[in-house]
């Protein structure tokens, strides 16, 4: 099964620095291995007027963008709207330079719903398989309300799976 389209949520086991309380959108997940954004970790982006965000701990050749705005989707050449090959799930939509410009120029990008990420996270085949089986993350299905809506700084929190207190020996 594909869990492109899915929130990859790290399990408080995982303390793996890079990933540690992390929410990953995977963006590709097929038998050569996983692909995805880390959408919870905002870094300083000096002369911009929007965050840019650390998509992982692998170099991306330039910046990756999702958007909420389905009329940002270009028509294809024959008139029809792309928007099926750009949606990444429910809501949320892969991004090209035209959507950066629409987004530069509105007067108040806070307004806007969308994200830029530089770096990416990525596992080789079998690799995620593997970590999902140890019980270091859980998934749900991805969408822009959750995305887009959510504060950055409450993700996690709200898409952790519940946790079973430690008991304490007083």
């Amino acid at each position: 099964m594909s869990y492109a389209g899915y929130f990859l949520i790290a399990k408080p086991i995982l303390q793996d620095p890079n990933f540690r309380r992390t929410v990953v959108f995977l963006l590709a997940h097929n038998a050569e291995g996983a692909f995805g954004l880390i959408v919870n970790r905002p870094a300083e982006a000096e002369g911009l007027p929007w965050p840019v965000f650390l998509g992982g701990p692998c170099p991306s050749p330039g910046l990756i963008m999702l958007h909420g705005h389905a009329e940002w989707v270009e028509a294809s050449e024959d008139g029809t709207q792309a928007e099926k090959e750009r949606q990444l799930a429910p809501g949320i939509y892969s991004g090209d330079a035209a959507c950066l410009d629409r987004a530069t120029q509105t007067e108040d990008p806070a307004e806007l719903r969308f994200r830029v990420f530089s770096g990416y996270a990525g596992w080789g085949s079998g690799q995620l398989e593997s970590e999902l089986a140890a019980g270091a993350w859980s998934l749900t299905p991805a969408n822009g309300a959750i995305l887009f809506d959510t504060p950055v700084e409450e993700l996690w929190d709200r898409l952790a799976p519940p946790r079973i207190p430690e008991p304490s020996i007083n």
